[in-house]
């Protein structure tokens, strides 16, 4: 709510005033239907990372090979399984995994 605060504030601000004919969303909106709006509509533009990490503690979900632990057959290659949150984009690290990904499988398979 402080953050919906904050750029009305901005928006209402004499240098910006002039670019704003009105406040489409949300509105007029006070208390619990605020809070109810915020729940609503907040999404987050980051990209998911470390749900399923690799390693070898008893929080990992795959090891080296990019095999999870205790179900066969099965390979996670996505930024799930990096340990921690890379303090820049995601991306890079996730072409990083996609080509260990398919070196892992091109060992396992013989190509």
């Amino acid at each position: 709510m402080a953050c919906v605060e904050l750029c009305r504030e901005i928006e209402n601000s004499a240098p910006l005033r002039c670019y704003a004919k009105r406040e489409v969303m949300p509105g007029n909106l006070k208390g619990a239907d605020m809070e109810n709006f915020i729940r609503e509509v907040s999404i987050t533009y980051s990209h998911e990372t470390c749900t399923a990490k690799m390693g070898r503690d008893s929080m990992s979900v795959v090891d080296g090979q990019l095999k999870v632990y205790g179900i066969e057959r099965l390979r996670i290659a996505d930024g799930s399984i990096m340990p921690r949150v890379t303090a820049s984009n995601t991306m890079a690290p996730c072409v990083v995994i996609g080509e260990r990904a398919a070196e892992v499988l091109k060992a396992a398979h013989g190509l």
